[in-house]
């Protein structure tokens, strides 16, 4: 008799449990909805933390369950932000103008109301028309279209071109670092149509919202939650089943799976736009949360933390993804947000804002060395002494 999916996955019922009982509480303690013991900026480090808790995810599947190592994952989870990060500006933008506008005598044409959105928006790079990748700014609708489509197109073509050349190991890693670096490279120009290192900024405020940030934060709180849940299930039934297997088995002996019959080729470009496409809605996510996105997020050092988070939580395992990224992210927050007091040793004082980044490489050395299932694996240890 054939076993339900919850049956065979009983740690996704688990997890879904446990994320919900964590968004309830924080929800109940927060100033936007409880009894104030939360701050809203908390809220926000909370939310950003789940966010890339999703990334984390998919960064697991390519890694941890294909065998591919790649330094290129938040490069979509940038564009994500970009997306949604255009029409938020574009929206809010054209709320203050056409505010300004309505004030003077004669009422304005819809022209004037896009030549004052432009000059606004692209007056700090020295312009002030449209570049063509914002046609589709004034749509909610068509934005939230491209978050996934934009990430997934990069990753089709690379991959496609990636793969069908079989490039694979430390090669592939660097290629996906040196795409991560062109696009980042790009960004930074100010003709690139996305404001240069200026970056897209003000994303925290959503155009026509009356609402107060503490409410706001907990609304993207919930949706950070909601995509992570969606996400967690999504890819524990991507790897449950036969396709699972494959790509284990693509991860394990590559060779031995094509000589099987099996397009190898197509079972990594799937799950390289799949993880592209997750990404992308993490981080459409996580910048509005953040306030602003500019080219520096996408850099290549970014993709490589988001390799040691997962090495740090146990790779191959969904939840040790999500364990990773969320213990790395606050404990981050706690070292670099002032909360972590100095340490004086007389002949030096150690500030954790200073030495957080050498901690954070030992850890990974360490945890690779040490404890190549990471955080995770201390749930084998438990499973075992259950056993015994």
């Amino acid at each position: 008799m054939r076993r339900s999916f919850v049956a065979q996955n009983p740690s996704v019922l688990v997890f879904l449990l446990g994320l919900a009982a964590f968004t309830l509480g924080v929800s109940l303690l927060a100033e936007g909805f409880g009894i104030g013991l939360i701050s809203t900026s908390f809220i926000k480090t909370l939310g950003k933390t789940l966010c890339l808790c999703l990334v984390a995810i998919a960064m697991d599947l390519i890694w941890g369950y294909c065998g591919i190592l790649s330094l290129g994952h938040f490069a979509f989870f940038g564009l994500g932000g970009y997306m949604i990060g255009m029409w938020l500006m574009y929206a809010r933008t054209e709320i203050i103008v056409e505010a300004s506008l309505a004030q003077g005598v004669i009422p304005p044409t819809p022209q004037e109301v896009i030549d004052g959105i432009g000059s606004q928006i692209f007056g700090v790079v020295g312009a002030s028309d449209f570049p063509v990748i914002w046609m589709f700014a004034d749509s909610l609708t068509l934005q939230l279209a491209l978050v996934p489509l934009v990430p997934a197109i990069l990753a089709l073509v690379f991959g496609w071109l990636a793969f069908r050349s079989r490039v694979t190991g430390v090669y592939l890693s660097i290629l996906t670092q040196a795409m991560t670096l062109a696009l980042a490279l790009y960004l930074f120009q100010n003709d690139s149509g996305l404001r240069g290192n200026n970056g897209l900024s003000g994303l925290q405020n959503l155009p026509g919202v009356t609402a107060p940030q503490s409410a706001i934060s907990l609304w993207f709180f919930w949706a950070s939650a909601l995509a992570l849940g969606l996400g967690y299930l999504l890819s524990a039934w991507v790897v449950s089943g036969k396709f699972g297997s494959v790509i284990r088995g693509i991860r394990d002996n590559e060779a031995r799976v094509r000589f099987l019959g099996y397009p190898v080729e197509s079972f990594k470009l799937m799950l390289f736009t799949l993880t592209a496409m997750i990404a992308a809605i993490a981080g459409a996510l996580y910048y509005p949360q953040a306030g602003i996105i500019n080219p520096a997020e996408i850099a290549p050092i970014a993709s490589i933390y988001l390799a040691v988070w997962v090495a740090i939580g146990g790779r191959g395992r969904l939840y040790g993804a999500v364990l990773g990224a969320g213990f790395v992210s606050l404990v981050s927050t706690w070292f670099t947000g002032g909360q972590a007091p100095d340490i004086n040793l007389g002949f030096y004082t150690l500030q954790w804002v200073d030495w957080w980044q050498v901690i954070l490489g030992l850890s990974f050395v360490l945890v690779t060395l040490f404890a190549p299932k990471g955080i995770g694996g201390l749930f084998d240890l438990l499973n075992r002494g259950d056993k015994a």
